[in-house]
């Protein structure tokens, strides 16, 4: 049975006490970060690594860019009080078998991208988008302009086209917050008024700020969907799209720098839920704002996360059907709706899903580009208890050929239902 009465804590706990790695910025950090993505060119404006058998070099460029050449950042290096420094990269499988990515720095030794330890091995079996953390030793990169980076990927490939699709690159600088300059500042909270009690009004107090702020990006540790791509539920949830945070609590780019966080699709949550500011000043120095407490309490609905599980193999919906399963705990008759969650890359070529043999949704999204899916469904009379299927339809011929069809990334289609208590 799901608990009766829905209550988050929302508490700001500094992020080397939840037991993730500290390859991710934790409250107190001081830090930059230095973006680049393909502004033009297909695949969604993606940068191609690999290529056909006959073209793939995997030290220098091929002619036609599927190997990249180094790039040269378009950013002035701040190592000034440097501590540390991380590469994270925006890395779609594309074709699955494609293994070995590396990637280099100015010319440095080939560092080896690491795959992620919750999809089955071997994980180029599975679609993925995922947001994988190389270090980089500090005295690899160069103060100033000038910087380079380079990708490759293994030429071993069992049908001779070994490609990834990288979407950003990604380069974060850990200062000394002793010695840096940086704003500092806390977050307040507040319940809003309603009987639904479905929205925090987060914002930040006006007396702690010590500069003057750009923007201010709300991030939240919970147990929520995995747009991440990793299978970790509970952690801090954010991503990155062409270097735009994404499906995080939300940002404000005004005084008093106020969100309103709506929480009506969050699931129940059995520990507490945390959450933290990151504060751009106008230098683009970000510094993690220090804990702070809050309670909510959510009267009259709960909701469930329903984690799919036996994920196909090569999840591209041109190749066949794909059936994945995924649990419901909750009685179906209190059901009011339910969100089928999930990232894909061309999802312009799906051709429905259906829930337990019964069509739900046909299709949105672009071909050829990523996309991160919310659908909300209001018909859930072929929801039930216990085992559960969600199968997306096999894409058609066009004009007589095959076309991509949609690529459904790990984890699946991850599904939420909202009931109502009583």
């Amino acid at each position: 049975m799901l608990a009766r009465r829905y209550v988050l804590q929302v508490v700001l706990v500094c992020l080397s006490l939840t037991g993730f790695a500290p390859a991710c910025p934790a409250p107190g950090d001081v830090f930059r970060e230095y973006t680049w993505y393909a502004e033009t060119g297909d695949a969604g404006q993606a940068l191609r690594v690999g290529g056909k058998q006959g073209q793939y070099h995997p030290d220098r460029g091929s002619a036609h860019g599927y190997v990249n050449a180094p790039v040269e950042l378009p950013n002035e290096f701040d190592l000034q009080f440097a501590l540390r420094a991380e590469v994270f990269v925006e890395k779609i499988l594309c074709h699955d078998g494609t293994r070995g990515l590396a990637l280099r720095v100015n010319d440095h030794d080939w560092i080896e991208v690491p795959e992620c330890a919750n999809i089955p091995e071997p994980q180029w079996d599975y679609q993925h988008h995922t947001y994988p953390i190389v270090p980089i030793p500090l005295d690899q990169l160069r103060r100033g302009m000038g910087n380079t980076f380079q990708m490759k990927v293994a030429a071993e490939h069992p049908w001779n086209w070994p490609q990834n699709l990288i979407n950003g690159v990604h380069f974060r600088i850990y200062y000394d917050p002793a010695k840096k300059a940086h704003i500092r500042g806390r977050i307040v909270l507040a319940q809003a008024e309603g009987s639904s009690n479905e929205v925090v009004t987060v914002q930040l107090d006006a007396h702690s700020l010590t500069g003057k702020v750009r923007q201010v990006d709300y991030v939240g540790h919970y147990e929520d969907v995995n747009f991440e791509g990793d299978g970790e539920y509970t952690q801090w949830h954010y991503h990155f799209f062409h270097g735009t945070m994404m499906n995080h609590l939300g940002s404000a780019a005004q005084a008093p720098w106020s969100l309103g966080w709506d929480t009506k699709w969050v699931p129940d949550q059995q520990q507490p839920v945390q959450v933290a500011a990151r504060i751009v000043d106008e230098s683009g120095v970000i510094f993690m704002t220090e804990p702070e407490n809050f309670t909510l309490n959510r009267r009259g609905v709960c909701v469930e996360l329903c984690k799919p599980y036996d994920i196909p193999k090569t999840w591209v919906t041109r190749s066949s059907e794909h059936v994945e399963r995924f649990d419901v705990r909750g009685n179906p008759q209190r059901a009011m709706a339910l969100q089928l969650v999930w990232s894909s890359w061309s999802p312009g070529y799906m051709n429905g899903i259906y829930l337990n043999d019964v069509k739900v949704f046909d299709c949105e999204g672009p071909k050829y580009q990523y996309f991160a899916h919310r659908v909300t469904i209001d018909d859930v009379s072929m929801l039930r208890r216990g085992t559960n299927t969600l199968k997306t339809g096999k894409t058609p011929l066009h004009d007589g050929k095959m076309v991509h069809g949609m690529e459904v990334n790990w984890p699946g289609i991850m599904v939420l239902v909202r009931y109502e208590e009583k």
